[in-house]
C-alpha cells in the first residue's frame, strides 16, 4: 500500500518549503490505498519563477515498500510525472522541484539491513546520521564521515557530497558506494554492483534522473581515532604557508572569515595510537560554530536593520569565538562521526544554509585572494555579507562518478554560508558569476541559483554525454523536472 494521509503530506510540505516556492492554487490528491482517493483543493499563494521550475507537485507520496516505486513509475495517468524522489530534504538546490507531478517521500524505507565486516546495506530512506552511530556502537565507521547527518542514503548515493578527503580517490559520499538498486524510469529492477565501474559512475551523481535507487551498499572500515589541529593564518600567512599546508598528511577543513582577514586551518589526521582526548574549550567551541552561530546570525539579521551594526555585531562574536581556538586546539583527539553535525527534521528550522564552488588547488590561494576582494567590494555597493564564517575544503581527485567536483584533479571548495537573510540570493547570484570566470566547478544539489552557462563551462563533455544517456534511458521524462531541464536539457 502506498501510504498517504492528511498527516504525512503536511510534513512532506513542511520539508519542502525551502526548496520549493508555493505555486498558484490547486488540487491534491491523497491517496489512502488501491482504488480510495481524496482530493483536496489547496490555496497557494504565486511564487513560481518564470520558468516555472519551483512549482510544487500534485501529488506526494510516502513509499513504505520499493515494490510501490515500480508501480508509481509504471501508472503513468494515476501518477503523473516529473516524478521525484524527495528523502530528508537537504539538497540545497531545487532538485525535487514538483512542477505538478509525483514526488514520493522514501524516510519510510528506513531500514538498515544488514552489517558485515567492510560492508553496510541499507534502504535509501535510513538517515546518513543514524547510520554512522550505528556503526560507531559496532567499532565501525565510513570511510568518509559527512559533515551533516541530515542526509538519506538514497541521496548520498547518487548526488555529489564532496568531503574533506584523506587520499586520492575518496572525497565524495557516493565513492563508498559498492552496490546499489534502483527502478528504472519504466519501472523494473535493477541491481548494479562495483563489477558495472562505468554504468555506476554514471549513476552516482544521476540525481534521480536515470532510476530511483532504493537500497545501496557502503563501504565501511573499523574505527579510527582523528586527532585534530587548528592554525589560525591572515591571508598573506595562508598563501605564503600553502605548499607546506597541502603537502602535510590529513584532511583539511577551513574555517574563512573575510572582513576580519582569518582562515582557520583544521587538520584531520587519523591516528591508530592516539588515546581520546575531548577538552572541554573544544566541546563548547564545536557547540557554537556549529549549532549557536547559525542562530546568533538569524536572530542579528531580523532584530539589527542597520547592515553596519549588524556587521559589527557578527564580526565581534567571530573574533571571541576564535579566541578560543588556541585553548581548544591542544590535544584534541576523538572519533569521525562526533564531528557530525545534526539539523532538526525540518529543514527551515537550521537557519543555515550555504552554497558549493570547487576550485583547482593550485590555484586556490589566488582565488581565496579574489574572493576577499569579492567580498570587500560586494559589501561597499550592496551593504551586504554573509552572517556566518565561511567553509572550504580540501579535496583529492575523485573520479568515481560523472559530476565529481575533483574528477580533473585535486580541488578546494568554498562555501559562502549564511542564515538565508534578505540579501543573500541576491549575494549568490553575483558570486556564481564570480566563481565560474575564476575556473570552479558547481555541484547540482549544493550550489544555489546556477544558471545553464556555468553548467556548460564547467562540465563541457561530461554534460553532454550524460543528457545523451539520460534522453535514452528516460525518453518520456518520466524522472526529469524543470530544474534540471533547464540546466542539462
Amino acid at each position: 500500500m502506498i501510504a498517504g494521509s492528511p498527516v504525512s503530506m503536511r510534513q512532506s510540505a513542511s520539508n519542502a518549503k525551502r526548496l520549493l516556492r508555493p505555486p498558484t492554487a490547486g488540487f491534491v490528491r491523497f491517496m489512502f490505498g488501491r482504488g480510495v482517493s481524496m482530493v483536496l483543493k489547496v490555496n497557494r499563494p504565486p511564487g513560481a519563477d518564470a520558468s516555472g521550475m519551483f512549482r510544487r507537485p500534485r501529488m506526494v507520496l510516502r513509499a513504505k515498500r520499493f515494490e510501490e516505486i515500480s508501480a508509481i513509475l509504471e501508472k503513468t495517468k494515476t501518477y503523473p510525472g516529473p516524478v521525484r524522489m524527495v528523502g530528508a530534504d537537504y539538497s540545497q538546490a531545487r532538485c525535487v522541484g514538483g512542477d505538478g507531478g509525483t514526488t514520493v517521500d522514501t524516510s519510510g524505507l528506513d531500514k538498515i539491513l544488514e552489517f558485515g565486516e567492510t560492508t553496510v546495506r541499507a534502504q535509501a530512506g535510513v538517515r546518513v546520521g543514524r547510520l554512522v552511530r550505528e556503526l560507531a556502537e559496532r567499532n565501525q565507521e565510513l570511510l568518509l564521515t559527512p559533515e551533516m547527518g541530515q542526509i538519506s542514503v538514497g541521496a548520498l548515493a547518487v548526488t555529489t557530497c564532496p568531503q574533506a578527503s584523506y587520499e586520492p580517490g575518496l572525497a565524495q559520499l557516493s565513492s563508498l558506494i559498492t552496490e546499489m538498486k534502483l527502478v528504472t524510469p519504466q519501472g523494473r529492477q535493477l541491481t548494479v554492483t562495483a563489477r558495472d565501474r562505468d554504468l555506476l559512475r554514471v549513476l552516482s551523481s544521476s540525481f534521480g534522473l536515470l532510476g530511483v535507487v532504493y537500497e545501496v551498499v557502503l563501504r565501511v572500515q573499523p574505527m579510527t581515532p582523528v586527532k585534530i589541529d587548528y592554525l589560525v593564518l591572515t591571508l598573506k600567512e595562508f598563501m605564503a604557508r600553502f605548499s607546506s599546508i597541502i603537502d602535510a598528511p590529513g584532511a583539511l577543513r577551513l574555517h574563512i572569515s573575510p572582513f576580519n582577514d582569518r582562515i582557520i586551518v583544521e587538520r584531520r589526521t587519523s591516528d591508530e595510537t592516539s588515546n581520546l582526548s575531548r577538552s572541554g574549550i573544544w566541546q563548547i567551541r564545536n557547540s557554537v560554530m556549529r549549532n549557536v552561530l547559525p542562530a546568533f546570525g538569524s536572530t542579528v539579521g531580523s532584530v539589527l536593520s542597520g547592515p553596519g551594526v549588524r556587521s559589527a555585531v557578527v564580526s565581534g562574536v567571530q573574533r571571541a569565538l576564535r579566541a578560543t581556538l588556541d585553548r581548544g586546539s591542544r590535544g584534541v583527539v576523538l572519533y569521525a562521526h562526533e564531528w557530525m553535525r545534526e539539523l532538526p527534521p525540518e529543514a527551515w528550522k537550521s537557519r543555515y544554509t550555504y552554497s558549493l564552488w570547487a576550485f583547482p588547488q593550485s590555484d586556490f590561494p589566488k582565488v581565496l585572494r579574489e574572493y576577499f576582494g569579492f567580498c570587500s567590494a560586494y559589501y561597499k555597493e550592496h551593504r551586504y555579507r554573509c552572517n556566518v564564517v565561511n567553509g572550504a575544503s580540501r579535496l583529492h581527485q575523485d573520479r568515481g562518478s560523472l559530476f565529481s567536483v575533483s574528477y580533473s584533479g585535486p580541488m578546494f571548495t568554498l562555501e559562502p554560508s549564511s542564515t538565508g537573510e534578505q540579501g543573500w540570493d541576491e549575494f549568490l547570484m553575483d558570486f556564481n558569476d564570480f566563481a565560474s570566470a575564476l575556473g570552479g566547478i558547481p555541484t547540482f544539489n549544493q550550489t544555489r541559483a546556477l544558471q545553464t552557462e556555468h553548467i556548460n563551462k564547467a562540465f563541457g563533455d561530461r554534460a553532454r554525454l550524460f543528457r545523451a544517456l539520460r534522453q535514452r534511458t528516460d525518453p518520456l521524462n518520466r524522472l526529469r523536472n524543470s530544474y534540471f531541464a533547464y540546466l542539462l536539457g
